[in-house]
């Protein structure tokens, strides 16, 4: 991993945690402790972040985008999230293999899922989904193992991919904070871009779930370029113009017409 990409990962679990352990971040980042202790030393003074006996933490001063919290995230754009959910499930069939990575986007598909199917076989990292999955009796509802990360209810971490690593997927249906046709898709949760990575390899087909709202925007972390996806699904809002734009680009957008 380049010193850049470690740089903004480290900004992005700042701005997530406000404090961190430089333990925590050598396990998170596959480094030693002296690349974590050298790259602390250049982000602060850069400014960015003061280090502590241990560690460091977010210097609160600065103009700073900091990460919603989930409960925030979950009600903005709430209608146009549950059109895209609503047309997703035209994509899927009785009885194949789904994985749906953590975000307030697939816990809407989620619910649709568990009022229209009855044979699905379903992975997921998130806690929240396999609740709303298990009304479903007949589904066969899978959960990584991992780390638990608290403000998601997700897990994650080099288990949750292995586990995802051994799974053959028919469709992989994924949300992210960001998509463009510069950076393509990008998050800020650092935690769930390996979750996505693994999630996307191990899938027949890979599917973007997206409210209108998050295209042309960029997160922190890079996850992959556009040309990677199959297929993005969002809402009737999305504008005209950046559908053509995405369309002279070969890429494939569903909306409601």
């Amino acid at each position: 991993m380049l010193q850049e990409q470690r740089h903004q990962m480290i900004e992005s679990f700042l701005k997530q945690q406000k404090a961190v352990k430089a333990s925590e971040l050598a396990a998170l980042l596959d480094v030693s402790i002296d690349t974590v202790r050298r790259d602390l030393e250049v982000l602060e003074k850069k400014g960015m972040v003061k280090r502590v006996h241990g560690g460091a933490v977010l210097i609160q001063n600065k103009e700073i985008v900091l990460n919603k919290l989930f409960n925030e995230r979950k009600v903005k754009n709430l209608e146009k999230k549950q059109e895209a959910a609503s047309l997703a499930i035209e994509l899927i069939e009785e009885g194949q293999a789904i994985a749906l990575n953590g975000g307030t986007t697939t816990i809407e598909l989620a619910k649709v899922l568990a009022e229209k199917f009855k044979r699905l076989t379903i992975i997921t990292n998130d806690l929240r989904i396999v609740s709303i999955l298990g009304a479903n009796k007949h589904f066969n509802v899978i959960l990584t193992g991992g780390f638990f990360n608290p403000e998601e209810n997700t897990l994650y971490g080099k288990q949750c991919e292995e586990i995802l690593s051994h799974f053959n997927i028919d469709l992989a249906f994924i949300t992210v904070n960001g998509l463009s046709l510069e950076h393509g898709l990008t998050d800020f949760r650092m935690h769930e871009v390996g979750v996505i990575q693994t999630m996307l390899s191990r899938s027949k087909h890979k599917v973007i779930v997206a409210d209108s709202t998050k295209f042309e925007t960029s997160a922190y972390i890079n996850i992959c370029p556009l040309k990677d996806i199959d297929l993005i699904v969002t809402d009737r809002s999305l504008p005209s113009h950046v559908a053509e734009q995405y369309s002279k680009q070969e890429i494939r957008i569903l909306f409601p017409q």
